[in-house]
Formats: C-alpha cells, structure tokens, sequence
C-alpha cells in the first residue's frame, strides 16, 4: 500500500483519523505542569511501596491502571496490514483498563485479582457484528472482562513472597531476551537479603508435559544504600537456570517460533473446498510459516531445552553497568502439524548478551547500549526439504518474541507493560545493536525528553526478496517526551525515524527488501494510576 504525502491527506477518513490523533496529542500539550509520576522502577530486592491506597471496603485494598496509546506510521512503501496487532497499522489506537483488588483481612495471606478489558482493536469495531451476547443499546467494540491475574500470596516471613496461581512472570534476563508474561503455577522470591532466589513453575499449555521450571541466585557482594534506601555502592550478581518443555510450537519463517493457527483455519485448509494449496503455490494464509513440500506447516517440540544464564550490576549515584550472558541449550523435534509419530531431533546452542552503561549527571543521562544474538546462517531451499530447520542451530531464539523492549520502533511490541507496545516486536535472533541514548529532566518542571539512536544488522547474512544476501537491518532515531496532564495521570509522545537496509523485514516471518523507503511514526501513550 503506498501511502501518499503530504501529511494530510486529500482522503477525508484519512484526515479524521489524523486529526483523532493530534486531538489526544494536543491534550496532552495543553496541561502537562498540572500533575506528578508517583512510580520509582527498582530492581528486585528492592521495596516498592505507592503514595494512595484506596480501601473501599475494611479487608479489600483496590489499586487501578488506565492505558491508551495510538500509533501512526508513514512511509511510501507501506506493507500489508497484520490483523490484531497494534502497530503495523497506518493508524492504530487501543485501550486497557486494569482494577487490582487484594485481600487484606489476613496479614501473611492475602487474595490478589486483577481483572483487565478484553477489547478487539478500533479497527475491528463492527457496529452490526453478530455477537452471542448484546447489549440492549448499538455497540460496534466487544469488550470483555477478564482475570488476568489471580493468584493467593503468602508472606509468613518478612524476606520471602510465595505466590500460587495465575501471574506476571519475568525471568532469565527480566528484560524480555528469554520470557515475559501471564502463566499460571507456583513462584517463591526472597525479596530482601544478601542471598535472594526465586524458583517455580509454570503451565504453558493443555499438554501435559509443557512446563517453565526456573530457578535464580541474587548474591550481593556489597550493597551500601543512603536511609532513603537509594544506591551509594551496590554490585549484584544473578544466576539462573530456567528449563523449558513446550509441544506444538508452529515453525515460522527464519526459524523463529509463529503464532499458532486457530483451529477453524486449520479445518478450512483440510477441506476438500480449500486445501493447503492454491494452485501450484501454498496458500496465502500460511505465508508466515516454515511448509513441507505438501504446503502442510511444520511444527516443532522444544525438548528438554534450558536458558542459563548470568546477570550482573554496578550503581553509584552517577554510575549504572548493566550485563547479562545467557546460553540455551537442548533439542527440537520437528513434525509435519498432523504427524507426530515422524520426529526428526535437532539440537539447540543460542547465546545471547547484552552490556548498558549509564551515567548521570544532574538532570541529564547518557547512555551507551549494546545488544547480540547469535543466528544461523539461511539456505536457500526452494523444494521445500527442510534445508533451514533440518540441522543443529546455533542460533538464539526467545521462547516468546516480541518482549525485548530495546528500541522504540523495531523492537517493544508485546511486552504486558503498560507504556510498551507500539513497536514492531522484532525477536532478537541473529541481530545485533548498538546505541545511545540520552535523557534530560528539565529542572523545575515534570518534562522528561528521551532520545535514542540505533543501528541494528543481522549476525548472519539472510537472503532478500532480490535473492541478494544483507546484513544491515536499518537506522533508528527515537525522541520522546513524558509529562503529567493531570495528577497520577502522564502521557508519552514518540516521534520515531527508521531508515530500512537491505536485510530489513516488517515482522519476523517475511523475506526482506519488502520496504526500504524511509519510516515515520508518531505514538502516545496515556497512562492512569491510583
């Protein structure tokens, strides 16, 4: 789709979704002085404690989040639209309303229920959609309740938190490089003391065998803190081991883990009416999946694989490093989706680091950032025989992609946090980064300005839609600003440049070269907390 300039276009549905956007844009501009942040990020061992807690009744304690956030990309060369996902929309906006309510009638037990909207995405409004259950008045949105976490915590000692149910869990790295995310099961984390762990397990899917077990180790080797419990000398150490049984995971293009096909879709390609082919090439729908010669997707078992890993950091009032190293090994077990009594084993050896330094100076930050993840080189296999994913991998692939929040447009597209998401949601596989980043606090007002610059490559060349082999994926530039428009309530504007190489692809499963002319976006993120 080509979209065309200047920025408003002669299209009016073009104009009022332009101008819906400038509209909560502006709202912001307009009362940005009027309000403060009251959320600090720690790291764990920490305590984080917030300024209001509402009790509407004696033993319940209500907490809630407000989330909007709107995305605009320009470019002349836009891509094909991706049904259900934010950004790759020309223009996109959603919403996320989250009400926390804890027990508190016990002091060592307690009940925890999140519930969160389950909206379809502006775009997918259908004022005349058939719905099974309607509201008396027109609707066009579905928008339902769901618990997104409901879990009962214990606290029977001061320096230990065990949690059973359904909950957040960020583990390996904690910054998105193995996994992030809503599982149900069993977590226990020591939250104060020189030696802290944290081990578990959780569920992954109706099979019975698919299960995250992990286990970490926080040493602090010295830990110095002023009586506000800011760092004066602190250096942590974290080891981890997390091991990883999943069945069923899709095979998407480049090796990288896909979305699983509903299984209406799957019915409709079995049928005699449709099938797997459309003529002689595979059907559209499947365009993102690794197919057999039969256009049949294949899937793969991630067999006794495992993450392990070491993280390492040093604060001073000035001075931030931040390291990690983490290493996967293990097998997978490849299938035809229909057949698992045919398993072809291939073995795992991904490595993945990360290095971030950061210095502070008064009000302004500067920081150096630099990312890797080992790849596998990329065969041609225009018989479909399997050249690519029939092999040892020494490639590092995440068990979710999609939740490293490294830059603002090609990465940061699937995370749970509330001021992420508007991002491509890139995997981290067989890419390398390096950037810088700057941060101003202006004195006397609540105005944040981020910057940062990327360039991004492949570690090992891929194949572009030229059948020409690329390394460079492109040149990001982000700016931000975050400013409080009302009290407890801050937005965030983006305004993001990214200029595509040759090994550029618009999601993970599409061959490059698709676009290479210059990329624009505009992003806002409203958030509300009490």
């Amino acid at each position: 789709m080509r979209v065309q300039f200047p920025f408003f276009s002669k299209n009016f549905f073009m104009k009022f979704r332009n101008y819906l956007l400038f509209l909560f844009l502006y709202l912001g501009w307009t009362a940005f002085a009027h309000a403060q942040t009251n959320f600090i990020p720690l790291e764990r061992g920490d305590a984080v404690e917030r300024e209001e807690r509402l009790m509407f009744s004696p033993g319940v304690q209500l907490s809630g989040d407000y989330r909007f956030r709107s995305s605009l990309i320009r470019t002349n060369q836009l891509p094909d639209s991706r049904p259900g996902t934010n950004s790759p929309e020309e223009f996109s906006y959603d919403q996320d309303v989250r009400f926390t309510l804890r027990s508190m009638v016990h002091r060592s037990i307690s009940l925890n229920l999140e519930l969160a909207t389950e909206q379809d995405a502006a775009y997918l409004a259908d004022l005349r959609a058939s719905r099974s259950s309607s509201l008396l008045e027109p609707d066009s949105q579905a928008a339902n309740i769901g618990a997104r976490r409901a879990f009962l915590e214990l606290n029977t000692h001061p320096h230990d938190r065990t949690r059973i149910g359904k909950q957040e869990v960020n583990i390996g790295d904690r910054r998105g490089k193995v996994f992030s995310g809503v599982l149900s099961g069993f977590s226990q984390l020591c939250t104060v003391g020189t030696w802290c762990y944290e081990f578990g397990a959780m569920k992954l899917s109706t099979a019975d065998g698919d299960w995250l077990y992990f286990l970490s180790l926080d040493y602090a080797f010295w830990n110095e803190q002023d009586s506000e419990g800011m760092p004066l000398d602190v250096f942590r150490a974290e080891i981890f081991r997390i091991k990883y049984t999943e069945h069923d995971i899709p095979l998407g293009r480049n090796n990288v883990p896909a979305k699983k096909l509903s299984s209406s879709d799957l019915k409709k390609l079995e049928s005699t009416a449709y099938g797997f082919k459309s003529g002689d090439s595979c059907r559209s729908e499947l365009s993102d999946y690794t197919l057999d010669s039969n256009c049949k997707p294949i899937y793969y078992y991630a067999h006794e694989q495992e993450y392990l890993g070491l993280r390492l950091i040093y604060t001073t009032p000035v001075l931030e490093i931040y390291g990690d190293v983490v290493g996967t090994i293990g097998n997978r077990k490849y299938y035809v989706y229909d057949d698992r009594h045919n398993l072809d084993r291939y073995k795992v050896n991904g490595l993945a680091t990360e290095v971030e330094i950061n210095y502070t100076s008064k009000e302004h930050r500067y920081t150096l950032i630099g990312m890797m993840a080992r790849g596998d080189e990329q065969l041609a296999d225009p018989s479909s025989q399997g050249l690519n994913h029939k092999r040892n991998l020494e490639g590092y692939y995440e068990i979710m992609p999609g939740t490293y929040n490294g830059t603002q447009f090609y990465f940061n597209g699937t995370s749970g946090d509330l001021n992420s998401g508007t991002g491509l949601g890139h995997s981290i596989s067989n890419t390398s980064m390096f950037g810088a980043r700057y941060e101003y606090d202006v004195p006397e007002s609540e105005l944040v300005y981020r910057g940062g610059i990327y360039q991004l490559w492949r570690q090992k060349d891929v194949i572009n839609l030229y059948g020409n082999p690329a390394k460079e994926i492109g040149l990001e530039w982000d700016h931000m600003l975050s400013f409080p428009i009302a009290k407890h309530a801050v937005m965030e504007v983006d305004a993001n440049l990214f200029k595509p190489g040759l090994a550029f692809s618009y999601d993970d499963h599409s061959p490059p070269g698709q676009a290479t002319d210059l990329f624009f976006q505009v992003a806002g993120r409203l958030f509300y907390s009490f």
